[in-house]
């Protein structure tokens, strides 16, 4: 496991060693002190002295939920191709340039991203940068592996318990847990696609090759089910106005980080329109998403000091929230 003491690499290890696994675990040793019952050798992966630790060592598989820079990424599996069998890298959705403002985001292919670069090239728009790195990431493990023991994990919305670093779905269960009323956009009916950190993990750790698209289950979740959830998880006396997405939109509101979850159906067509067929049949499951709520909501009472979000989900203020309710109510 390459990182390991977060979220989910967190989880990886959790599944790995719930099956009776021995885990190893590669990471700087920064984020948070090594899982019990786990093996760690401390280092730096942009570090080739520090890499080579685990050259010669024999592992089963390989998971990687912590590589951004495909030069980093080479290096790890060119390292452990001749000693390990599988490498199971976590990548995006946001391989593809056109999720999520293409409503058929595939058809549009991937990013043609460099398994050598060290950076993303000048020129290229910001928001695409995560994903054209992802896709030279992608690249740099298969030709290190063959696609034969290779696994690409292009990921949705992971969330679940330990989401110390984004915060999108505690954000929602913290604010359904302070009661009153609840601002939601868009529809009761509205899909939502979320997978749980420990799904992605255990099926990261099955024997499964090729490349996936792995978000939560499509079709199956709305955004009533989510917010059941949440009430049913906290108890508390809430009500929710789910309020227009166009409008909100029209109140300068900035999806995703003010409201977590969500983009306006203009902007964003394709954000819960995933292709998950090839992973389900592959071996992938989801556990229910009033589970995830459940488990996460637990997790949440047990942070010392209390949960709060994180600067990259900050939600909407309070006050902000009155504005806008008192504001759609008065229409």
């Amino acid at each position: 496991m390459i990182g390991g003491s977060v979220f989910l690499g967190r989880a990886v290890v959790a599944e790995a060693l719930a099956v009776g696994a021995d885990v190893t675990v590669f990471n700087r040793g920064r984020s948070g002190p090594a899982p019990r019952g786990v093996t760690q050798v401390v280092g730096d992966r942009t570090d080739r002295d520090d890499l080579a630790q685990l050259a010669g060592r024999h592992f089963d598989v390989v998971v990687d939920t912590c590589g951004y820079v495909p030069a980093d990424v080479r290096a790890s599996a060119e390292l452990l191709a001749a000693s390990c069998d599988r490498y199971a890298f976590v990548s995006s959705v946001n391989a593809y340039p056109g999720w999520p403002t293409a409503e058929d985001y595939v058809s549009g292919g991937v990013h043609d991203g460099d398994p050598d670069a060290s950076a993303a090239p000048d020129g290229l728009d910001p928001s695409q940068t995560y994903g054209w790195l992802k896709v030279g990431c992608e690249r740099a493990v298969e030709r290190a592996f063959g696609t034969g023991r290779t696994a690409i994990l292009r990921a949705g919305c992971i969330v679940g318990p330990n989401d110390s670093a984004v915060g999108r779905l505690p954000w929602w269960i913290d604010r359904v847990a302070r009661g009153g009323d609840v601002l939601v956009p868009g529809s009761v009916d509205a899909p939502i696609s979320l997978i749980d950190a420990r799904d992605l993990a255990r099926f990261a750790l099955s024997d499964a090759v090729g490349t996936f698209e792995v978000p939560g289950p499509v079709g199956r979740d709305t955004w009533a089910d989510l917010l059941a959830a949440c009430a049913s998880v906290t108890g508390s006396p809430v009500m929710f106005t789910y309020v227009g997405d166009a409008w909100l939109a029209e109140q300068g509101v900035e999806y995703w980080t003010e409201v977590p979850l969500w983009i306006p159906a203009a902007e964003g067509p394709g954000v819960w329109r995933h292709h998950p067929e090839a992973a389900e049949a592959a071996g992938l499951t989801w556990r229910p998403l009033a589970e995830t709520v459940a488990d996460t909501w637990a997790w949440q009472q047990s942070v010392p000091g209390g949960w709060r979000p994180s600067e990259r989900t900050r939600g909407l203020a309070a006050e902000r929230e009155q504005e806008l309710l008192a504001a759609w109510h008065a229409q």
